[in-house]
């Protein structure tokens, strides 16, 4: 690791990266509870169903899937596509079932409509938070490699670990400003989604006649989490990808829109 050199454009990219991903959602958060004087704990609870259903529930099929020593797993993570369609799938089913449980029960007396947008503020929020408190990590790796103290991060490690440990954190060492800025400008439009989304899940929790929109938004979701693939196999830059999830969550609030019109009529 003492071979690695992080650039100061790197690090103060890096560290504002993260605090970016955290703030914004903050910000949102609180123009919201300004505007409208919604309670709180809707926003409480999708940030709570996030975390139990987008990370620990998941864990253990996602690591079936995609990182055990099994056939299916060997032969899903061997192929890009399939490892991403795989990924998509299993942030559809349990995201939006977490968001259809948390609406039926905990949330079931929350009537009013703008329960659904409180709630995907916290759910999309808190997603930015965490991503961003584990990007922080750079930075200060970046700091402690860049002063010599490399080998102190790489103690105890063996060979692997510290090749996976150099194969995450070098690519990072180079970035330039702007990529890093391009990484926050990632999490807006995937806010938007996941407040778009909470709405028709809302509905369908709320009317038997909109139960429909459950599988609906699991197979939309799915559609979107799967469009890295773009990127990762090489089609199109980043820049690019993020302009098709930018025109993707459009789409989201569009609709999403349709059915809070929808729900205000009822």
């Amino acid at each position: 690791m003492n071979d690695l050199h992080f650039t100061d454009e790197a690090i103060a990219g890096l560290f504002s990266q993260s605090a970016l991903m955290i703030i914004i959602p903050v910000i949102l958060l609180i123009v919201w509870k300004v505007k409208t004087h919604e309670k709180i704990f809707p926003v409480i609870v999708g940030a709570a169903t996030w975390l139990l259903f987008a990370i620990i529930l998941k864990l253990a099929p996602a690591y079936f899937l995609l990182q055990a020593d099994n056939p299916a797993a060997k032969t899903i993570s061997g192929n890009i596509w399939l490892t991403m369609l795989t990924a998509g799938i299993l942030a559809g089913v349990f995201e939006e079932t977490g968001r259809f449980i948390a609406f039926r029960t905990v949330l079931k007396k929350y009537k009013d409509r703008r329960t659904s947008l409180s709630y995907g503020i916290g759910h999309g929020g808190f997603e930015s938070i965490y991503i961003g408190m584990q990007m922080l990590m750079f930075p200060v790796i970046g700091i402690m490699v860049n002063s010599g103290m490399g080998d102190q991060l790489t103690a105890g490690m063996d060979e692997t670990a510290k090749a996976a440990m150099l194969a995450q954190t070098e690519p990072l060492s180079q970035s330039t400003f702007a990529y890093c800025m391009l990484g926050v400008y990632e999490r807006i439009p995937a806010i938007v989604f996941h407040i778009s989304a909470s709405v028709p899940v809302f509905a369908a929790a709320r009317e038997k006649k909109y139960a429909f929109l459950y599988p609906l938004m699991i197979f939309v979701h799915a559609v979107f989490d799967f469009m890295i693939v773009f990127y990762s196999a090489g089609i199109v830059p980043s820049w690019a990808i993020e302009l098709m999830f930018t025109a993707f969550a459009a789409a989201a609030a569009y609709f999403a829109l349709k059915v809070y019109r929808i729900l205000e009529r009822n």
